[in-house]
């Protein structure tokens, strides 16, 4: 035979805030309604390069599992037979950055060295921009770089504050800087009583 004990909990009963009447006088007392607080954000965007949202591309769950052809170089070692992402996206490419902190270089000297040996160069200082970013003192904390891929190193040489461009076609990298600005605006709007 089972016994079952417990406890029965009814839901507790809703308070209804009715305005109550003061019996010492005719006035009729109602709680005060809590400010509603708006908060808005705009996003104010001035420069050529207006941010863009969607979804990632390739994904990686819509393409089917493709087979990659290897080659067998020895008795326990497979070698693919594709190109690796570096050599077919040469900004993709891993670099490892070692500056010399002998020289005192500048942001410009920074990038070039990065992009040694990379199969990139850097654009011209056409603008002005361009040649006064190319013109800071490089930071101590960019002198060691990497391993990290060739596009995150020249955007971390060049700072949030600046977007990177690339032109595949004369193999050039320039800068262009950024210009998006997000403003905040916050608005209290009291409720309004009951009367």
């Amino acid at each position: 035979m089972v016994l079952l004990a417990g406890c029965a909990q009814q839901p507790p009963a809703k308070t209804s805030t009715t305005p109550t009447v003061d019996s010492a006088s005719a006035l009729q007392i109602s709680p005060l309604d809590e400010p509603r607080v708006i908060t808005t954000e705009h996003q104010i965007v001035t420069g050529p390069n207006p941010p863009h949202r969607g979804i990632v591309d390739p994904d990686v769950y819509d393409q089917e599992l493709i087979p990659v052809e290897v080659l067998r170089t020895g008795r326990y070692q497979l070698v693919t037979m594709l190109a690796p992402m570096g050599q077919r996206h040469l900004l993709e490419q891993i670099v490892n950055v070692r500056i010399p902190p002998s020289l005192s270089t500048t942001v410009g000297d920074g990038i070039r060295y990065t992009l040694k040996n990379t199969g990139y160069t850097l654009c011209p200082a056409t603008r002005g921009h361009e040649e006064w970013l190319y013109s800071r003192q490089l930071p101590a904390a960019h002198y060691h770089l990497g391993p990290m891929t060739l596009r995150e190193a020249l955007q971390v040489l060049a700072g949030d504050a600046w977007e990177l461009e690339e032109d595949p076609v004369r193999r050039q990298v320039c800068y262009e800087q950024r210009d998006l600005r997000t403003v905040k605006t916050t608005t209290v709007v009291p409720e309004r009583s009951h009367e």
